[in-house]
């Protein structure tokens, strides 16, 4: 879900396209783009930049391995029934006024998702990312 959280104007997407053509340069984009901001904020920003990156990712490899019948998806999760849900329930617990589910997922929820996205009977789903989130960033988007 932090994918969705930060603004567009901060990810550097433009940097991306180095992943697939000079991993090293890749990485010093991406720790140049991270140490512009403050110390405090830097391993934030370090992560919703990653979980940004593997939406781009993955719609980025649907285009380049459909033709030979492969299918990719990335999966961005809310706050879950979990010890790492545990050790995020305060940032959870602040969200919880633009969710549309008043709870945290159940483990076998999510397993659910990613077994249903296997599924042959999805064969036509890929280049997408799948936002389980109890509703969160949709309610961020309409809440007054």
């Amino acid at each position: 879900m932090s994918a969705y959280m930060a603004p567009e104007a901060v990810m550097p997407k433009g940097a991306y396209k180095y992943a697939v053509e000079n991993k090293d340069k890749f990485y010093k984009k991406m720790m140049a783009r991270v140490n512009l901001f403050p110390k405090k904020l830097r391993s934030s920003m370090a992560y919703v930049t990653s979980k940004n990156f593997v939406v781009w990712y993955a719609k980025k490899c649907a285009n380049l391995y459909g033709s030979k019948g492969i299918r990719v998806l990335s999966v961005s999760p809310g706050n879950f029934n979990t010890p790492m849900g545990d050790a995020e329930k305060e940032e959870a617990v602040a969200y919880l006024k633009y969710a549309a589910i008043n709870r945290l997922g159940d483990p076998d929820e999510i397993a659910y998702l990613f077994q249903t996205c296997v599924d042959e009977r999805n064969s036509y789903l890929t280049g997408e990312d799948i936002l389980c989130d109890r509703g969160i960033v949709s309610g961020k988007k309409f809440h007054h």
